[in-house]
């Protein structure tokens, strides 16, 4: 099999544990044929109340040459491994020259857009959201990830189903109306989306999943749109982790490829 894992952090979000190189032992022992770091980026956006609170954790500016460096010195160090440079992104609308300058300033393998807060109502992270109801998160929520896959920034979207980590999905019909649209705006984009196991491991609610529900990439795969992988590791263990679950998930929906990237350049392989 060919299998990547391009959602990997690292310490220096404040959020994850273990060092570089045990990520990089964990993908090789996995039997993992590419690897991408992918931590968060240095916070460039703020809300234009200075008094809002802000949750999202990510790189200090002052690490970010460091963690570019490190990736490309691990590359020559381990041969036998594809390291991918990669980045997540913030998708918050109105900051779109600061994200382009941020992926002008290095060789990025990928950038991830991520939906991690919604900021018409506050910069707190979206599954701990406690002013709105499911019904109104979630099509707000999905709302976000069309118009981050429109914006053309990103390589690829990360967990587009994130909400579903805390709450409890809406009735089946409305939920698939939700799917199908995000799917049709998804697939009119030219997106890829990943299938990150990480609603396996991290959900407070039962049943969570991979994101995205099988229904949903079901849509995606309906509509054109690509796909790669990612566990959303913060600790090396968690490298390659339940992609049994996601390849069977693959199958079953019937994607044959995923997407790789070098120097932000996609190609699609046959993973099996």
């Amino acid at each position: 099999m060919y299998l990547v894992d391009y959602h990997i952090h690292t310490q220096r979000c404040g959020h994850a544990s273990g060092e570089d190189r045990e990520y990089i032992e964990a993908a090789i022992s996995r039997g993992l044929r590419e690897m991408g770091f992918s931590d968060h980026v240095p916070r460039f956006y703020q809300p234009k109340d200075t008094k809002t609170a802000i949750t999202e954790r990510g790189m200090n500016a002052e690490d970010l040459e460091g963690y570019v460096r490190a990736v490309s010195a691990y590359r020559k160090e381990y041969p036998e491994l594809k390291i991918k440079l990669g980045l997540e992104v913030d998708f918050v609308p109105g900051w779109e020259k600061e994200i382009e300058r941020i992926a002008s300033m290095y060789p990025w393998d990928y950038l991830i857009g991520s939906v991690h807060f919604i900021p018409e109502w506050n910069y707190g992270y979206i599954v701990r959201e406690t002013e709105h109801g499911p019904e109104e998160i979630y099509p707000e929520y999905f709302k976000k990830v069309a118009e981050a896959a429109e914006s053309g920034l990103f390589d690829f979207l990360g967990h587009i189903d994130l909400p579903k980590r805390t709450f409890e999905r809406l009735a089946p019909e409305v939920m698939a109306e939700l799917h199908r649209e995000l799917a049709e705006r998804l697939g009119k984009a030219g997106a890829v989306i990943e299938l990150n196991t990480y609603g396996i491991r991290g959900s407070k609610v039962p049943n969570a999943g991979l994101y995205p529900d099988e229904q949903l990439l079901r849509f995606c795969r309906e509509q054109g749109v690509r796909v790669t992988l990612g566990s959303d590791a913060h600790r090396p263990q968690d490298v390659g982790a339940d992609f049994e679950r996601a390849t069977e998930l693959l199958r079953s929906v019937g994607y044959t490829e995923i997407v790789t990237f070098e120097r932000r350049v996609a190609k699609a392989v046959s993973w099996e």
